[in-house]
């Protein structure tokens, strides 16, 4: 997974260079607070994905071992909050 995400974060940045120079030649302000927008909403799946990838590598040096024998709810519970909707699956609290 985190093979995954390293490329997509470059991705990321480079689209958010682009975008600033495509800013600063806008036509209009309302084009350029259109790509500030657009900035912002990068910037945040950004710094998403960074806190995502330190969360999954924290787990990751874990080396958890999963027993199929223990079933989904103890299995999915070892993850902690690193996984969507833990309490729908565990039935505890993230």
């Amino acid at each position: 997974m985190r093979t995954e995400y390293l490329p997509l974060q470059s991705k990321i940045t480079t689209r958010m260079e682009h975008l600033e120079k495509d800013k600063d030649h806008a036509a209009s302000t309302s084009a350029a607070n259109k790509i500030q927008k657009e900035i912002g909403r990068l910037r945040k799946q950004k710094e998403e994905i960074l806190k995502f990838d330190e969360n999954l590598h924290h787990y990751a040096d874990k080396k958890i071992s999963l027993d199929l024998d223990d079933g989904v709810k103890v299995n999915y519970g070892k993850f902690g909050d690193l996984l969507a909707e833990v309490k729908a699956v565990t039935g505890k609290k993230q």
